[in-house]
C-alpha cells in the first residue's frame, strides 16, 4: 500500500539521503496519469521515471520483499482517487513501479511470461488518497 504516511515515511529518508534538496520527489501516492507524462520534455519525463523507480526499489526493501524472485502471478492495482472527479481507467499504468519491482528482485520480470493478468481498478477515498497492489502468486 502507499498512502500518505507511507510517502512521509519515504521523503524522511529521502531527505536523509539528499539534505539539500527542498521538493518532495514523490507528490501523492497515486503515480500521475499519463496524460501528465505525455506532455513533460524527454529529460523531465526521465527524471520522473527515474523517481519513480527509486520510490518502488525503497518500497519493496520497506515491506521486506526484495528478492521474493515472484515468478507467476495475477497482479490487482487499485487507486483511491481523493476525488469524485473523473478519471479514466487506461490513464494510469503501474510502469514505473513494475520496473522498481523488477530490479528490486521481487518479481523475476514484468512480462506477460511472469506476471500473467494485470487489473486496474480505481475508487474514492475522501481525504485518502492511495495506491493498493496486490500480488497473487
Amino acid at each position: 500500500m502507499i498512502d500518505n504516511d507511507v510517502l512521509d515515511k519515504y521523503h524522511e529518508h529521502y531527505f536523509r539521503l539528499y539534505p539539500k534538496r527542498k521538493v518532495k520527489p514523490i507528490p501523492k501516492p497515486i503515480p500521475p496519469s499519463l496524460n501528465h507524462w505525455m506532455i513533460l520534455p524527454r529529460p523531465q519525463m526521465n527524471g520522473e521515471k527515474q523517481k519513480w523507480k527509486n520510490f518502488g526499489e525503497w518500497l519493496v526493501k520497506y515491506y521486506g520483499y526484495e528478492n521474493m524472485k515472484i515468478d507467476k502471478c495475477n497482479i490487482i492495482i487499485t487507486y483511491y482517487f481523493d476525488s469524485k472527479r473523473r478519471h479514466d481507467a487506461d490513464n494510469y499504468t503501474p510502469k514505473n513501479l513494475f520496473d522498481s519491482f523488477t530490479s528490486s528482485g521481487m518479481l523475476i520480470d514484468d512480462d506477460f511470461n511472469h506476471v500473467q493478468s494485470l487489473t486496474i481498478k480505481g475508487d474514492y477515498c475522501k481525504g485518502n488518497p492511495s495506491t493498493v497492489i496486490v500480488i497473487e502468486y
